[in-house]
């Protein structure tokens, strides 16, 4: 009985030990990082111009960038998340293949009326009947 008191005594002792002292190392780390606006800001601008100009992946680029130097801006995961989507749609794009793989790239006009005819129907075999040719007996 003292022995498992004794246990039950130690054991509350390390626990509580782990849950209230103060950890160190994750404050330090959290406190060492500043998010650098100025250079969010910049990535941002060279984002837009690329976004602008069509580059997509360019533009992904600069705004993974931002999102890096101010991972709280919301403005810098606006305009990444939609580079990213805009990257993505240009990768389709170049690639018909990715979304239809068995449709014609030359379109839907061209492959209908290169297509062969289909077959003749064939007539519909008769009917036959069913004759009971044993019968085994119940």
């Amino acid at each position: 009985m003292k022995h498992g008191i004794l246990c039950f005594t130690l054991m509350a002792f390390i626990l509580s030990a782990f849950i209230f002292l103060p950890q160190n190392t994750t404050a330090e780390e959290a406190k060492a990082f500043v998010p650098d606006k100025a250079l969010c800001a910049q990535m941002i601008r060279f984002g837009k111009q690329s976004y602008q100009r069509g580059k997509f992946l360019n533009a992904k680029e600069y705004f993974r960038r931002a999102v890096q130097a101010d991972p709280a801006s919301p403005l810098a995961w606006r305009h990444y998340d939609l580079s990213v989507i805009s990257a993505l749609a240009e990768k389709v794009n170049k690639d018909t293949g990715l979304i239809a793989p068995d449709v014609s790239p030359q379109g839907p006009t061209q492959a209908k009326a290169a297509a062969p005819p289909p077959p003749a129907p064939k007539p519909a075999p008769a009917k036959k009947k069913f004759v009971i040719v044993e019968d085994e007996g119940c």
